[in-house]
C-alpha cells in the first residue's frame, strides 16, 4: 500500500491560496452589502405599498391671462406605518378633458411620523394652455 502525506503546510503557508480566499471573501462581502442596499431601496419607495393612506383628493383650477391654467391637487396623506419617514411625496399626473397628460404635480414633506396626517397641496409644474379636468395619483415614496 502507498502511503499518503496529509500534511497540510506547506499548502497553508503559500501566499496565492491566502490571497484566494481573502478575494472570496471581499466577493462574499460585497455581494451581501449589494443586496442588503438593493432590499432597503427596495422597500422605501414605490407607489402603493401601504406606506401613506391617501384620501380627500380634489383639484382646483385657476385661469392666468398671462400664464395659462394652474391646478392644485389637495387631499389628506396618513402615516399607516410604524415608521417614521424623514422624507414623503405624492405625485400626481394632471390630463385634459381629451387626456392629454398636461404635467406632474408634486406636494412633499420632511419629517411624517408613525400614525400622522398630513394635509397636502400638490401644484402642477406647468402652465397649460389647455384647461386641466382629472388627476391620477401616480406615485407615493417614503422613507
Amino acid at each position: 500500500m502507498e502511503e499518503i502525506n496529509l500534511d497540510v503546510s506547506e499548502q497553508t503557508k503559500n501566499p496565492k491560496n491566502k490571497k484566494g480566499i481573502w478575494i472570496a471573501i471581499i466577493g462574499i462581502v460585497i455581494i451581501v452589502s449589494i443586496i442588503v442596499v438593493a432590499s432597503v431601496f427596495a422597500g422605501s419607495s414605490g407607489s402603493s405599498n401601504e406606506k401613506l393612506a391617501v384620501s380627500g383628493t380634489s383639484m382646483s383650477v385657476e385661469y392666468n391671462e398671462y400664464l395659462g391654467y394652474s391646478a392644485k391637487i389637495t387631499g389628506v396623506a396618513k402615516n399607516v406605518t410604524s415608521r417614521n419617514f424623514s422624507y414623503a411625496s405624492v405625485e400626481f399626473s394632471v390630463y385634459d378633458a381629451n387626456g392629454n397628460n398636461l404635467g406632474t404635480a408634486l406636494a412633499n414633506i420632511n419629517n411624517l411620523s408613525s400614525g400622522d396626517t398630513w394635509r397636502f397641496e400638490a401644484t402642477l409644474f406647468d402652465f397649460p394652455s389647455t384647461r386641466p379636468a382629472t388627476f391620477k395619483l401616480v406615485e407615493i415614496v417614503a422613507w
